[in-house]
């Protein structure tokens, strides 16, 4: 049997139209969270466990949702029946966004932080997400001023308080 949840889009899920405004996720979540957060079910496991696996996916939402490149990609993706944006389509839809911004420019210089960053990439993919902060930290490191790789560490940060 199929888990209901799996079948929610993002809108759906917070209870918002697709066209509603940033403000009125937020706004949305915020009701969201007060019905869904884990902390109100302590000590009933079962439906702590529950409304663990339907928070997470409501901060999903959240997260896609108030990013305008993260939600154009969602939308894309809605469009052929898709209902969540993965990690790879994310991460490839803001790295497409900032080629837009700066045709010819590399986002990534140096090949030493280029191959730290894909291994950061590989670790996150597989849910490795102390592994994938300490390669992202360290390819930062070699480029400090990099948008991109300081864009990257702040999602794993988020992804991995999430995941905890």
């Amino acid at each position: 049997m199929t888990d209901r949840l799996e079948l929610l889009d993002y809108y759906t899920l917070l209870g918002v139209e697709p066209d509603a405004s940033v403000p009125e996720i937020k706004e949305a979540f915020r009701r969201f969270a007060r019905r869904y957060h884990p902390d109100r079910f302590a000590g009933d496991d079962e439906r702590l466990a529950r409304s663990t696996q339907i928070y997470r996916r409501g901060s999903e939402a959240y997260q896609i949702l108030t990013s305008s490149v993260s939600r154009r990609a969602y939308d894309r993706l809605l469009r052929m029946g898709k209902v969540r944006l993965g990690a790879d389509e994310r991460e490839r839809a803001e790295l497409e966004e900032r080629r837009a911004q700066a045709p010819g420019a590399a986002p990534i210089r140096s090949a030493q932080a280029r191959g730290l960053y894909e291994r950061a990439a590989e670790a996150a993919r597989a849910g490795a997400w102390r592994d994938a902060w300490r390669l992202m930290k360290s390819a930062l490191e070699l480029e400090p001023d990099n948008e991109l790789l300081k864009a990257r560490l702040n999602q794993i940060e988020s992804r991995a308080r999430t995941v905890r």
